[in-house]
């Protein structure tokens, strides 16, 4: 199956280094100019709207860039007129259904997010930042990028999102990184995002909500694929020794389900430790990067009760478990052996439900056997607890509609 993924787990995500990295990959560039320089024409107070792509040097990486200029009249639109625009601009252009959509989930995201944030209806929202026309330029041409590289949602995954950190000004105020339109927006689709790597804004507003509309999977790890394109969009920050570029890898995904590997059993009894301890250790394992911890009753010598501590761990890492174990609860020895396991294929998708009448997104895990069968399908507990937070349904009837509709 076809499949793209979008990297942004090193210098994050803005629109311009989306649509930059997918003209980098062989979308039409003429049909996304002409796409950008017509918006003018639906939005109301756009004077002039100019777009450039150059190949440029992001420490000795060839990228691809875009700069969109903008000469708007106002400085600030209703944020109804911004979504209008926008559908008046799929339906000018005469886009694929699923481009159209894109664009549109994109700007009701920003929308939402923005109201969510001030604390008012969407009707009477004005945007500022986010009402300018280059908001539209960069949704639009997204959209008209992907319609020509023939990408459905379906086709499109993305790792986490690299935010930033520091102290960032906006017209709104001074804030930590990330923004709060920018934060709302991630709570909302679900990606998961980390601080860092540096100090600045890595993830814009728009960018992350065109991520949210554009996917339909998160990766950890790249899946096994042939890689047949590979697209850098270059930012227009500057980071020392890191450069700016988003990378976007377009290929084929190679069906693996499931696969054998070799993990480390570590072992210990303990019969003079409190419960308590042993649930600190415990969660210490786990946050270190132990794959899983049991702790197990037994019957030590002269009849006393004992625990036995048992540790997963992927294979180089049993001695720091070992010496961890062994300072923490003062056993004398810890046990260890390579054993086997077979490890069923897992995914996580993205998947928008209705419940009471509202679109909530979801993360939803799957697991199949060798061959593709289906295993287990099992939504995130923390977005089904979100869900019933907001609507005040009890989670196990939410938990019996989602499910509903993801079977």
């Amino acid at each position: 199956m076809k499949l793209m993924i979008i990297d942004c787990s090193i210098s994050g995500v803005s629109g311009d280094m989306l649509l930059a990295a997918l003209l980098d990959i062989g979308a039409d560039e003429e049909a996304v100019r002409q796409s950008i320089e017509r918006i003018t024409k639906i939005l109301e107070g756009g004077k002039k709207v100019t777009f450039k792509s150059e190949d440029v040097y992001v420490d000795e990486l060839r990228a691809k860039r875009v700069k969109i200029m903008v000469e708007d009249v106002v400085d600030s639109r209703p944020a109804t007129a911004l979504l209008g625009a926008v559908k008046d601009c799929v339906s000018d252009l005469n886009l694929s259904k699923c481009a159209a959509n894109i664009a549109i989930d994109a700007t009701e995201l920003l929308a939402r997010a923005e109201a969510n944030v001030h604390g008012e209806p969407i009707e009477s929202l004005h945007l500022h930042e986010l009402g300018m026309a280059d908001t539209v330029a960069d949704i639009i041409g997204v959209a008209v990028a992907l319609d020509s590289l023939g990408l459905s949602r379906e086709m499109i995954a993305t790792t986490r999102v690299a935010v930033g950190g520091g102290i960032l000004r906006t017209s709104h105020g001074t804030f930590p990184a990330p923004a709060p339109v920018t934060l709302e927006l991630l709570r909302l689709s679900r990606i998961p995002f980390s601080g860092g790597p540096v100090e600045g804004e890595l993830a814009t507003p728009t960018g992350v909500a065109l991520l949210a509309s554009m996917s339909s999977r998160i990766v950890q790890d790249y899946p096994p694929m042939v890689v047949e394109k590979i697209g850098y969009g270059a930012g227009s920050m500057l980071h020392a020794g890191r450069p700016s570029v988003l990378r976007l890898l377009l290929g084929q995904e190679q069906e693996v389900r499931g696969n054998i590997e070799e993990i480390m059993v570590l072992e210990t009894n303990v019969d003079d430790v409190p419960g308590e301890s042993l649930a600190y250790v415990a969660e210490k394992l786990l946050s270190e990067g132990a794959l899983d911890v049991s702790i197990i009753q037994a019957i030590g010598k002269k009849g006393r009760p004992a625990s036995i501590l048992r540790v997963l761990s992927k294979k180089g890492y049993e001695a720091n478990f070992a010496r961890m174990i062994m300072r923490e609860l003062g056993t004398l020895g810890v046990r260890f052996l390579t054993v086997g396991r077979f490890v069923a294929a897992r995914e996580e998708s993205l998947v928008d439900v209705r419940v009471a009448g509202r679109i909530f997104r979801v993360r939803v895990k799957r697991s199949f056997l060798p061959g593709g069968e289906p295993l287990t399908l099992k939504p995130e507990f923390e977005d089904l607890k979100m869900i019933a937070q907001e609507t005040g349904l009890p989670i196990r009837e939410v938990e019996n509609i989602v499910k509903k509709q993801l079977s």
